[in-house]
């Protein structure tokens, strides 16, 4: 297989990995079961992240990956064989596409203020001078 095949599927592969991993973080995150998740009979439906939020985030998952993938490729032009090269580049790829899912799972899960971690110590929670 010549190198220009495993750039293009290897890019086809990455660009697929991305979409399918954040559609599978957007749509299982807690801000996305607030917006298009139903209360009782429909209320509270806000359908609007599906126009707003849901594009942007299937482009990002569409384009970055590749991106990466093409761009370490061809950074790596220099670097001995080319199965060493599409080995760094999966690499590479891989770490971005974690990176990003990451990055997305903590921004469509925002904090609960109202709750505090069973976890926490008792220093923070008590007030000072007091034990």
């Amino acid at each position: 297989m010549e190198q220009r095949d495993v750039a293009g599927y290897g890019g086809c592969a990455a660009a697929l990995s991305g979409v399918v991993t954040a559609l599978y973080v957007w749509g299982s995150s807690r801000r996305t079961r607030v917006h298009a998740g139903a209360g009782f009979e429909g209320q509270g439906r806000d359908l609007s992240a599906l126009f707003t939020d849901l594009p942007f985030v299937l482009l990002a998952g569409l384009l970055i990956p590749p991106a990466v993938w093409l761009l370490t490729l061809r950074l790596l032009t220099r670097l001995g064989a080319p199965p060493v090269r599409t080995l760094l580049s999966a690499v590479c790829t891989a770490a971005v596409l974690v990176l990003s899912a990451w990055t997305l799972h903590s921004w469509a899960n925002p904090p609960d203020p109202d709750h505090i971690p069973a976890s926490a110590p008792q220093k923070l929670l008590s007030y000072p001078g007091r034990g």
